[in-house]
């Protein structure tokens, strides 16, 4: 049987034992001070550039109308094109159109066919086409909108249209698609 002396003394070993193996461990790491001082570290993250645009408004009706009539957006009625800026960038848009008419003298770019930028959240962006300008064919769009911001706030404009029935319009229904197109400004 072991005495109770001896387990007081094998105690007092594993003790001193303990004390020295965690201050050799304490200066292993550079001492006690940095074992509960604070670290700073570096997190990074790199948002690529995405160009993406949407047309919560994206068809227009004129109803009837008879030859040598005239009608436009700019009064809301009927409601404009909207253009949104869904990317992370300004971008420029660009448009073109198919020939609407086939009245003489009536093919894209023509007085009967008109675009223009009008305001949305945001007035349009400097070198923006804001005064109603004759509408481009699909294959040789121009930039209607310039600088369109992409924060919520700011990153939706208006596309008007202005329409003109030229006085040798067959009678029939007619329609247009209005490509845009977006790059990175």
């Amino acid at each position: 049987m072991v005495s109770n002396n001896v387990l007081a003394g094998l105690v007092a070993v594993v003790l001193v034992l303990s004390v020295v193996s965690i201050g050799s461990t304490m200066s292993l790491i550079g001492g006690t001070s940095s074992a509960t001082g604070m670290a700073i570290g570096t997190a990074q993250v790199s948002v690529p550039a995405k160009v993406a645009i949407s047309l919560p408004v994206n068809a227009i009706d004129f109803g009837n109308m008879d030859v040598n009539d005239a009608n436009d957006t700019i009064d809301t009625s009927p409601a404009p094109f909207q253009v949104q800026n869904d990317g992370s960038v300004s971008v420029n848009i660009t448009v073109g159109a198919d020939d609407m008419w086939t009245g003489t003298g009536a093919t894209n770019p023509s007085v009967y066919y008109k675009f223009a930028c009008g305001a949305g959240e945001v007035a349009c962006g400097s070198g923006s086409v804001t005064s109603l300008t004759n509408m481009p064919a699909t294959g040789s769009p121009i930039k209607a909108i310039a600088n369109l911001g992409h924060t919520n706030a700011a990153d939706q404009v208006e596309l008007d249209i202005g329409v003109t029935v030229p006085s040798d319009e067959p009678a029939g229904s007619k329609s247009s698609t209005v490509t845009f197109t977006a790059s990175q400004a």
